[in-house]
This record gives structure tokens, C-alpha cells and sequence, in this order.
């Protein structure tokens, strides 16, 4: 294990592959940490001979982390509808790119072989990898399920390892309905629920909670540490759900498995004693928080660069969106110093900007729709076309009226339409596009079901597209054998594995 979503994989001739390498600093404008942090011994003894990147998130494609490889490292990644992680890359300074196709394999050496698989609109992948017999399925923050799923497990059986998150990564707690403050905003127990429903449905024999290994440092988030659901909560919930297959292993930067040796974890309690831990890391990188608080607060906003923006995101909006958003203003509130410095009212569907005095009375009989950032991370968000990132920091917050919270997850959801070149709607008949939906059909019927469900039953229970997988015969009584030490009399392999 390297990071909260970093994994590496070496074989017995020392080919190395890494997957979504975030290890040094930060994420979402110092909101998101590693949790655990990673040792620098550890970063600088990583020279992979290839990184995989799942998607274009920064806690998994970290722009600082990767520029800490040779320009010349060979970078793979999923080839889906759009071309920006590749453009992205490229700005970088990294041009030894493979794009592979959904379902497309690669091998990078002697018994080490790849295979891409692509699932959601706004393109993540998960990336199953054959090292030496040993199969592990990483997938990150995909959701594959029912048909994308049985793609996978039943061209790869068995699975050896299946990588899962299992906490939020998403806007829902940073709402309040004002006018109905009880609302429940999210029910954090199912990610860990959905974690242990997909790791069962693969019929790993091991279940690693992945890629939610994080914490929150930044002033603005640090009291979301509270809802994260860590790896230790996971153990929990499948002693107390009595499931015994897959095996849940807890495993932090630097833990490690081979197939010589077995399992080699930390026995530091990491999430045991996770409030004091967290206090020394504050303390550690006080210096550099306060020191982006100041830089932050140095933010000076042109109007016009914020006209220009949703002039063409209005431009791009379907003749439908503009009918849903008619009438619907965004009011974006811009602080420095933790008070508001810029005030801006937005109307979607013509991109029209009205700057609001600071003395403005932000009531929501007027004004239902808020959202309240920094304005460091609103410019951001334009210069770098990401606003879709901008929630999942954690330190964008909406305060609306509960009749209007729908018009504002429908904008965010626009944002990504535009951001993954999904509009204007011409874009998605590209020979790109229709190759790569081509391809992943089943996701397409696995849609379709979904709609099924809303009409004829009124939800989506994911347990129907969640099935245990059956235990076959590969499934022995002595696995302990064969995982956490070697075979007697086998060839001596050692793939290692380093999450």
C-alpha cells in the first residue's frame, strides 16, 4: 500500500507498476490529506516502469505527485469518451502515453498483464491486474455492479484481492435545507454496506478497504474527519454482519503482501488513536496551512473572467436544461479572511452575471440558492475548468431552500456534463464517443435496469445487482497456506504488492 489510493505491484523480476499515485502534500486546495502519510523512504524508492491512472480526480491523478517520475515513465490510462486526462498528462510534460480501450489488456511483462474497465458517465475505470497468477481488482471508486461486474469476474476468476473505497466522496454533507433543517443528507453507513456487497459479489478471497484512506486538515473541513467511515469501521461491520469471505485486511502506507511471505502490516493503531494522530499531523503541516490561508486571502476576482465562463457553459447548455433552470438564480458567495469579499448572482441558462453588494441581506426568500466557498477555489475552478471537483474538497458548502436543493444537484451534475466533454450534446457522436459506449454496452443495459426499478418499484436496491458469488472448488479450506506463506514444494514466486 502506498497511499489512500496508491498501489504497487512488482513481480520476481522487479517490473513495477503503480496505480494512481497521490503521496506527497495535499488535495482539493488542502482539504484532503493522506491518511496515514507516507514516508518519504518510501516515496523516493519508487521508480515504476508504469502508472495507471484510474481517472482524473486529483486524489488519484495528483498533478505534484506524478511530476516526482521521469517524464519518460510510461503512463497508462482508460481510454473513454474524452481525451482530457491525456491532454492533462501532456501539460504535465509526460508523453509516453497508452490509452487502453474498455476491456483492453495490456501486458507489461513475463506473466504481468492489465486489462482497463471503464463504467459511469463521467468516465472512472477499474484496472484488474495478473501478476504471476495472483489476481487483484482494483476498483478504486468504480462502481461496477450485475452485468459490468460479472464482465470482469467472469473473465478474470478467481480474484485474489479486490481494492474498493468505502467512504463518501461527494457534496451531500455540505448542504442545509434551511427551511427543514432535519433533513437527512446521507446515510454513511452504506458506503461500507456497498464495500462489503461488491466485494462478496467478486468472490475475492481478500477485501481491502482503498482509496477513502484520507483526512481533512484544512480549517474550512477539518470537522468532516468525524464522518469519515475508515478502515477499522469496515472490519466492524463485517464482524458484526458475520461475513467470513472475502477477509477484510486492514492495510496503511507501506503494508504489503507477497506470495513468498504473506501479509506485513503495521501494528501501529492508526485508527485506534486516530484524534491524536490527526493533532500531530496538524501540528506538522501548520506551516503550510497557514501559509496558504494567506494566499487564499490574496485572491483578487475580474468580473469578466467569471462573465466569460458561464457565458460559455449557458452556450453549451441543451435547449432542455434551459427550460429546467429558467428562472433559477445561483448566488455564490466568495470569502477571504472568512468573510465575504465578492458576492455574485448567476442565471445558468444566459450565463448572465449580476455582482451583488457586500451588503447585501442573503435571505432565502430572494435568494434560495447559495453557495458559499473561497474565492481562491471559485477562480480556480474557472482557470481550470473543474468545478466539478470543487464539491468533492469538501469546502464548498450550499445553504438552500429544500424545493430549490434539487435545482443545485442538477448544476453540479451539469458541471461534469461540460467539464467531461459531454456538451454541447454533439460532442457525445464523436467516432471517440461511439466507440467507447460501443464497447461498454453492458453499462448501457445496466441503466436501463435502473430506470426499470424507479418505474415499477420506486428505488434502486443495489443488492439485486450485488449477488454473492458462489464459492467453487478453488475455494480451499487451507487458503492460509497458500496466502500468507509458500506452497511446500511449489516454485517460489514473489509477487509483491504494495497498497
Amino acid at each position: 500500500m502506498l497511499s489512500h489510493a496508491g498501489l504497487l505491484v512488482k513481480n520476481k523480476f522487479g517490473k513495477s507498476l503503480i496505480c494512481d499515485p497521490w503521496l506527497i502534500g495535499s488535495s482539493y486546495w488542502r482539504s484532503w490529506w493522506n491518511y496515514p502519510p507516507v514516508s518519504k523512504t518510501l516515496i523516493d524508492s519508487l521508480h515504476p516502469d508504469y502508472i495507471y491512472l484510474t481517472h482524473v480526480h486529483w486524489d488519484h491523478f495528483h498533478g505534484p505527485s506524478l511530476k516526482k517520475f521521469s517524464p519518460d515513465t510510461c503512463i497508462i490510462i482508460p481510454k473513454g469518451n474524452y481525451s482530457r486526462m491525456k491532454e492533462d498528462l501532456n501539460y504535465l510534460g509526460f508523453h509516453n502515453i497508452i490509452e487502453l480501450k474498455h476491456g483492453e489488456s495490456k501486458q507489461l511483462d513475463v506473466d504481468f498483464t492489465i486489462t482497463s474497465y471503464q463504467v459511469w458517465m463521467f468516465l472512472d475505470s477499474a484496472l484488474l491486474i495478473d501478476c504471476e497468477n495472483i489476481r487483484l481488482l482494483n476498483l478504486n471508486d468504480s462502481k461496477h455492479m450485475g452485468p459490468t461486474l460479472r464482465q470482469i469476474t467472469k473473465k478474470h476468476k478467481p480474484i485474489d484481492f479486490v481494492f474498493r473505497s468505502h467512504s463518501s466522496a461527494n457534496e451531500r454533507l455540505s448542504y442545509t435545507v434551511v427551511d427543514d433543517p432535519d433533513t437527512e443528507l446521507d446515510d454513511l453507513e452504506k458506503y461500507i454496506r456497498e464495500f462489503a456487497l461488491t466485494a462478496q459479489a467478486t468472490g475475492a478471497r481478500y477485501a481491502i478497504p482503498f482509496a477513502s484512506n484520507h483526512c481533512h486538515l484544512h480549517k474550512d473541513s477539518i470537522h468532516f474527519n468525524e464522518k469519515i467511515q475508515h478502515p477499522k469501521l469496515v472490519q466492524k461491520y463485517f464482524e458484526d454482519n458475520k461475513i467470513h469471505r472475502p477477509r477484510v485486511q486492514v492495510m496503511v502506507s507501506g503494508d504489503s503482501w507477497s506470495n513468498a511471505a504473506g501479509f506485513n502490516t503495521s501494528d501501529k493503531k492508526w485508527f485506534d488513536n486516530r484524534h491524536i494522530y490527526l493533532k500531530e499531523y496538524l501540528d506538522q503541516n501548520s506551516a503550510t496551512l497557514n501559509k496558504f490561508y494567506e494566499e487564499e486571502d490574496n485572491t483578487i476576482i475580474e468580473t469578466a473572467v467569471v462573465e466569460d465562463y458561464f457565458r460559455k457553459l449557458a452556450k453549451a447548455l441543451p435547449f432542455f436544461m434551459k427550460l429546467y433552470f429558467r428562472n433559477k438564480m445561483f448566488t455564490y458567495v466568495l470569502n477571504k479572511a472568512e468573510r465575504p469579499a465578492y458576492i455574485f448572482n448567476v442565471e445558468i441558462t444566459t450565463g448572465k452575471i449580476e455582482q451583488l453588494s457586500l451588503s447585501t441581506q442573503l435571505n432565502h426568500e430572494h435568494y434560495p440558492i447559495q453557495i458559499y466557498t473561497t474565492a481562491y477555489i471559485f477562480l480556480r475552478g474557472i482557470e481550470f475548468r473543474i468545478f466539478s471537483h470543487m464539491c468533492i474538497g469538501k469546502r464548498v458548502f450550499y445553504r438552500v431552500t429544500k424545493s430549490h436543493k434539487k435545482y443545485m444537484e442538477a448544476l453540479n451534475m451539469v458541471f461534469n456534463f461540460y467539464e467531461y466533454d459531454m456538451m454541447p450534446i454533439s460532442r457525445n457522436f464523436s467516432a471517440r464517443s461511439i466507440q467507447s459506449w460501443t464497447m461498454r454496452w453492458r453499462e448501457l443495459l445496466l441503466y436501463s435496469m435502473f430506470v426499470r426499478d424507479i418505474i415499477f418499484y420506486k428505488n434502486i436496491d443495489l443488492r439485486k445487482y450485488l449477488r454473492p458469488a458462489p464459492e467453487t472448488s478453488a475455494d480451499v479450506a487451507d487458503e492460509e497456506i497458500i496466502f500468507n506463506k509458500q506452497k511446500p514444494g511449489s516454485e517460489k514466486t514473489n509477487p509483491k504488492i504494495l497498497p
